[in-house]
């Protein structure tokens, strides 16, 4: 039988990486599943870093942290004032700043420090960095404009870098990593799908399975109302590229193909040397990383969510996003085996 090697790739929106917890946890009962990457942004950056790097058991890991992002309030309220509670701050993640006297010079509404207490409380970063589970988390660089990858294999990854991924501005305030300042990593792209292929082994060999959590929703009606305007802008801004990513991807391994048809021919002729020339070129290695598309399961929240959504940190929104992360990842699992059979029939 052929072998397989997975990849999860996370998005990132706030409150709404709840639902990848549900997600994971439905993974993790597939037989044979056992991510050989995981890569993430913004919330998906801490949840990838929480499954790989956990100090006890990864999805009892995931759920304590949820369970701490939860906010509750001292005294009743109002279940409809439930979502807006996250607005004065969140104990375990974000809290609201107290330096009133140097606002002029404030380039965040929010201080973070409490999420860096989180990270180190469930987060083993040398397990993290010494697993042999691919990690990429990415970031925008405000100095360059462009969008940096951090890797477990490549560097030992901090809570800094799992920070500066989810420095969304203007709420959160930037990070530093060395010499760099960062933002969050999904104003730019939402979906760290390219990260997840070059991590891949080149093995054509080696069947491939990309599984991606999407938190907004790519399809959606024309808006009525204003706040409807909003929440689909939203929706279109973080999950447009993804669509744009697979398209590209498939028009890619068109291209794979033809190499192969070229490799086959080489193989045919008295000329070694020329066929393992070409083999070893960087363009020819990252074309057969690409051809991991061929499989590709995305499994996309199906429930709505208002543009508050990603603050929304209640605990009945949270348990809600969990469960139908598990309930989307069975249909999409159930979906992807059907199509594995009628491929061997």
């Amino acid at each position: 039988m052929k072998k397989t090697q997975d990849a999860l790739i996370l998005q990132g929106g706030g409150a709404l990486g709840a639902y990848e917890v549900g997600v994971i946890e439905r993974l993790m009962e597939q037989p044979g599943f056992e991510p050989a990457v995981v890569t993430g942004v913004s919330i998906g950056a801490i949840n990838a870093a929480a499954l790989v790097g956990a100090r006890e058991d990864p999805l009892l890991t995931l759920k304590a942290m949820w369970e701490e992002f939860t906010v509750t309030s001292a005294f009743p309220v109002p279940e409809a004032l439930e979502p807006y509670l996250s607005i004065f701050g969140n104990k375990a993640f974000y809290q609201m700043r107290s330096d009133f006297t140097a606002w002029p010079f404030w380039t965040s509404l929010y201080d973070t420090s409490p999420l860096r207490a989180i990270l180190e409380k469930y987060i083993d970063f040398e397990r993290l960095n010494k697993s042999d589970t691919k990690v990429a988390v990415t970031a925008a660089n405000i100095r360059t404009g462009k969008i940096d990858v951090f890797d477990n294999h490549r560097q030992k990854l901090t809570p800094e870098h799992i920070m500066a991924s989810g420095s969304l501005p203007p709420g959160f305030p930037m990070t530093q990593v060395g010499t760099e300042w960062y933002w969050d990593g999904g104003l730019f792209d939402n979906t760290p799908l390219l990260p997840a292929i070059e991590r891949l082994d080149v093995n054509p060999d080696i069947r491939k399975r990309l599984f991606i959590v999407k938190l907004f929703p790519s399809q959606g009606p024309p808006p009525n109302t204003m706040n409807e305007v909003f929440d689909r802008i939203l929706e279109m801004i973080f999950a447009g590229k993804l669509s744009q990513d697979v398209e590209t991807a498939g028009k890619i391994n068109e291209y794979v193909d033809v190499i192969h048809s070229i490799d086959d021919l080489l193989n045919s002729i008295d000329n070694p040397e020329a066929a393992a020339d070409i083999r070893a070129q960087p363009g020819y290695r990252r074309l057969q990383q690409y051809k991991a598309l061929q499989q590709i399961t995305c499994i996309e929240n199906q429930d709505p969510e208002i543009v508050t959504g990603p603050f929304d940190f209640s605990g009945k929104r949270i348990e809600q996003r969990m469960k139908a992360g598990y309930r989307d990842a069975e249909k999409a699992l159930a979906k992807m085996e059907k199509e594995v059979e009628m491929v061997k029939v």
